[in-house]
C-alpha cells in the first residue's frame, strides 16, 4: 500500500465545497516510487457564529415588559409608551398626575399619524394595567384645552408607592383603532359624565325638591331670572376646567321652599396612609342671595365637608367662618344690599355695596363669575376612607347656585420620560450557532407589538464584515409557513425553504469577523424623516441611519467567519501485477485501488460537496469499479459510472467523465468521513 502526495489542489468553490484534486500528473509521475507520502490539508469552509448582542429591543420578559393584554397579533397591540416618573413622596392610593402632548411624544419618535384618543393606558411598574385611571382630552395643565388635539391630562391612583416608574401607553388609528379604555375613572373633573346626570361616575346627588337643581352641565351661557328683585342676567355656566362641571341649587327654577339643605354631592375617597397630602375644592357661587359667617339660618349658602364616621368637619361654609378667602354664597350679607353695605340683592356682589365699594377687604370685582380654590390638609385622615360632600342650603326668594369642579386629592406629579416604541429581537439563529458554504440563513425574530405596515412588515438585511449590504429585504413570516411553527403570535420567520423568498446563501469568503443581521419591525407610521423610514420609530434626537442604536423597532446582531478543519488523504494498493502475484509492483498491467478519504474536522456540518480527481493519461478506469462508504476498509456502496439514479445520494455519489472523476456529498457531519474507492490499470 501506498499513501501518495498531491502537489497541488485547487478549491474553486462555486455553490458549495467544490475540492479539486487537480494536479495528479506529477501525483500519477511518482506512481512508481516506493515512497509512501501522506496528505493532509485544510480548506478553510466557512462556519459562522452568530452571537447575540446585550442591547436588543426587544423588552420582554425584562420587568416591566411590553404590555399586552391579550397577546401579541391577538385583539389589540400597543405601539408606543412613555415612562413617567413619580416622586419618592408618592403613596399607595395618591392621585397622579401628568400633562402629556401626545404630538411631541410622535415628534420625538419621528412619526407622524392620527392620535387615538382611546389608545391611553397606564401600566403600574410591574408590567399590570392601573386599576383606576383617566385620560381627559379637554383639560390640558389644569385649564380648558381643545378637542382632539394630540394633548390631554392623564390621571390615575398609585398602587406602587415611593420612587416609581410608571408607563402611559397610546397609539396611532393607523396601527389599528382601539376599544374605550374600560378601567374605572376618578371623574373628580366630571368629564366622564353627561349632561343632566345627577349621579356622575362616582359621585352621589341628591335634592329634596325636584325643582331644585343637581345634575352635570356642559359648558353654557344661561339666562337666568330670579324672583325678589326679578332681575335677569346672562351668566356664566362654563366648568373651571374641560367641558363638565356639577350644578347645585336653584338656577334653573325659582327656590320652590327652603332646603336645609336642599341639594348634596357626595362620594368618598381613600386617602394615603403616608403623605396624604391636601384636597384640593374648586367651585363656582352664583346668584342673587347672600350670607355671612357664622349665619347658618340665613340665606343661602354651600358647604363642603368632610365626614369621617360620626364627625363632620366643615371646611367652606358660615360655620367655618372663611368668607373673604372661600366664599360661600354670592353675596356676604344677610340683608339687603345698599349704598353703605352688601348683602342680597345683587348678583355676585361679594362684599361690595350697592356702588362697588369692598368693605372686608376683598379684590373681586362686583358681577363677577369667578373660580375659587382651595386647599386643606388630609393629615387627619392618612389611611382612612372618608366622604367629601358638597350641601346648598336655600331659602326662598333670590336665587342662588353652585358649581362644582375639579375636586382632586392627594396629587402627586409624575415626570414624563421620553417615547419609547415596541421592540424586536432575533431569537434565530442561537449564539454559536454555525453555518457553511451554501446554507441558506434561518432567520427568527420576536416582537413586542403586531408589525402592523401594509407590506412587508418584517424583513431583514445581511451585511459583510466591510458593512456592505449582502442581502436585502429578506421577507420574515408569522404564517405558518417558511419554517414559522405557530402563524398570528410574536414570532416571525424565514427558513430559506421557499425559493421565491430566500433568506441569505452563505457565500465563500476569507475568514473574518463583524458581519450583521439587522430585523425590521414596521408599524404602518408615516416617516418625517422620508419616506425610506416609514414604520421605524427613532429613538430621540439620534441619527436616521437605519441601525439598532437609532430606532426602537430594529434589532441587530454580528456573526464571524471562521475556519473549519477538512482533510483530505489518497492512499493506493496495488491489487496485482502481470509479474508477480505474491508481491505485486505498480508496473504496466498492474491494477491500483485508490482510496480517497475527505473528513471534516470541524464542529459544524457541511454540504453540497463536490471533489474531482482528474487522472493522467497513464492509467486507465475499470469500468464499474467506483464504491464509496464511511472508510476505505468499509467502502462497499456501488456507483454507477454516471452522475444520475438514487445511487447519487444514498448518501454520497460518483461518476466519471473522460479522465475526471467526481465525488459528491449533499452534507458531512462534524468528525466524520467521506471515502471514495476506485480502481485503474496502469498503461
Amino acid at each position: 500500500m501506498m499513501k501518495e502526495k498531491i502537489n497541488s489542489i485547487n478549491p474553486a468553490i462555486a455553490a458549495g465545497n467544490i475540492f479539486r484534486l487537480n494536479d495528479f500528473t506529477s501525483f500519477f509521475g511518482r506512481l512508481f516510487s516506493p515512497k509512501n507520502l501522506v496528505l493532509s490539508f485544510l480548506f478553510f469552509g466557512l462556519i459562522f457564529g452568530i452571537i447575540f448582542r446585550a442591547d436588543a429591543d426587544l423588552r420582554t420578559p425584562s420587568p416591566p415588559g411590553w404590555w399586552d393584554p391579550d397577546g401579541v397579533a391577538s385583539g389589540q397591540d400597543w405601539h408606543y409608551r412613555v415612562p413617567v416618573t413619580l416622586p419618592a413622596t408618592s403613596s399607595v392610593n395618591s392621585t397622579a398626575k401628568v400633562n402629556v402632548d401626545f404630538a411631541v411624544l410622535m415628534a420625538q419618535l419621528s412619526i407622524s399619524g392620527s392620535f387615538d384618543i382611546n389608545s391611553v393606558r397606564v401600566v403600574r411598574p410591574n408590567g399590570t394595567i392601573a386599576a383606576v385611571q383617566e385620560y381627559t382630552d379637554t383639560i390640558f395643565n389644569n385649564a380648558t384645552d381643545a378637542a382632539s388635539n394630540n394633548r390631554g391630562e392623564v390621571k390615575w391612583i398609585v398602587q406602587d408607592g415611593g420612587a416609581q416608574t410608571y408607563y402611559i401607553y397610546f397609539d396611532i388609528t393607523q396601527n389599528g383603532t382601539k376599544s374605550a379604555n374600560a378601567q374605572p375613572v376618578i371623574n373628580g373633573n366630571f368629564e366622564f359624565s353627561a349632561t343632566g346626570q345627577e349621579d356622575p361616575t362616582n359621585w352621589s346627588g341628591t335634592k329634596t325638591n325636584a325643582n331644585f337643581d343637581a345634575q352635570v352641565r356642559p359648558n353654557e351661557t344661561v339666562s337666568v331670572t330670579t324672583d325678589g328683585a326679578n332681575q335677569t342676567r346672562s351668566t356664566n355656566g362654563n366648568a373651571n376646567s374641560g367641558n363638565f362641571s356639577y350644578l347645585l341649587g336653584a338656577r334653573t327654577n325659582n327656590e320652590p321652599a327652603a332646603g336645609a339643605p336642599a341639594t348634596t354631592l357626595s362620594r368618598t375617597i381613600t386617602v394615603p396612609a403616608t403623605n396624604p397630602g391636601n384636597i384640593t375644592i374648586r367651585w363656582k357661587p352664583q346668584g342673587w342671595d347672600g350670607s355671612v359667617n357664622g349665619a347658618t339660618t340665613q340665606w343661602d349658602w354651600i358647604r363642603a365637608e368632610i365626614v369621617n364616621g360620626a364627625t363632620t368637619n366643615e371646611l367652606i361654609g358660615p360655620t367655618a367662618g372663611n368668607y373673604v378667602t372661600n366664599p360661600f354664597s354670592p353675596n356676604m350679607g344677610t340683608g339687603a344690599v345698599s349704598a353703605s353695605a352688601p348683602g342680597y340683592g345683587q348678583y355676585n356682589g361679594w362684599d361690595t355695596t350697592s356702588t362697588g365699594t369692598h368693605t372686608a377687604g376683598m379684590t373681586i370685582a362686583q358681577g363677577s363669575e369667578n373660580w375659587f380654590t382651595a386647599n386643606f390638609s388630609l393629615a387627619a385622615y392618612a389611611g382612612q376612607t372618608i366622604t367629601i360632600q358638597f350641601r346648598t342650603f336655600n331659602a326662598t326668594l333670590y336665587k342662588s347656585w353652585y358649581l362644582i369642579d375639579d375636586i382632586e386629592w392627594s396629587i402627586v406629579n409624575g415626570t414624563l420620560g421620553t417615547a419609547e416604541a415596541f421592540g424586536t429581537v432575533i431569537t434565530a439563529p442561537i449564539a454559536g450557532a454555525s453555518f457553511y458554504p451554501g446554507t441558506n440563513m434561518t432567520i427568527t425574530a420576536q416582537v413586542d407589538a403586531n408589525p402592523s405596515a401594509a407590506t412587508n412588515p418584517m424583513t431583514a438585511n445581511v451585511y459583510d464584515n466591510s458593512g456592505a449590504l449582502v442581502a436585502s429585504n429578506i421577507r420574515l413570516y408569522n404564517d405558518g409557513t417558511h419554517g414559522d411553527v405557530t402563524a398570528n403570535d410574536a414570532i416571525w420567520t424565514n427558513n430559506g425553504s421557499d425559493s421565491g423568498n430566500p433568506t441569505y446563501t452563505i457565500p465563500v469568503v476569507s475568514p473574518s469577523s463583524n458581519w450583521t443581521v439587522r430585523v425590521f419591525a414596521k408599524d404602518a407610521s408615516t416617516s418625517t424623516n422620508g419616506a425610506a423610514n416609514n414604520g421605524l420609530a427613532k429613538r430621540n434626537s439620534l441619527p436616521t441611519a437605519q441601525i439598532e442604536a437609532n430606532y426602537w423597532n430594529i434589532d441587530e446582531i454580528l456573526f464571524n467567519v471562521i475556519a473549519a478543519n477538512f482533510n483530505v488523504t489518497k492512499i493506493n494498493n496495488v491489487l496485482s501485477d502481470p509479474v508477480s502475484a505474491s508481491n505485486p509492483k505498480a508496473i504496466p498491467g498492474a491494477v491500483v485501488r485508490y482510496c480517497i478519504t475527505m473528513t471534516n474536522g470541524g464542529a459544524a456540518p457541511l454540504t453540497n460537496l463536490s471533489a474531482t480527481d482528474t487522472m493522467p493519461t497513464n492509467v486507465t478506469y475499470v469500468a464499474g469499479s467506483m464504491r464509496s462508504g464511511a472508510s476505505c476498509g468499509a467502502a462497499s456502496t456501488v456507483e454507477d459510472d454516471n452522475n444520475t439514479g438514487t445511487d447519487e445520494s444514498d448518501p454520497y455519489g460518483a461518476s466519471i467523465s473522460g479522465n475526471v472523476i467526481t465525488a459528491v456529498a449533499p452534507t458531512l457531519a462534524a468528525s466524520t468521513s467521506f471515502v471514495l474507492t476506485y480502481t485503474v490499470t496502469v498503461n
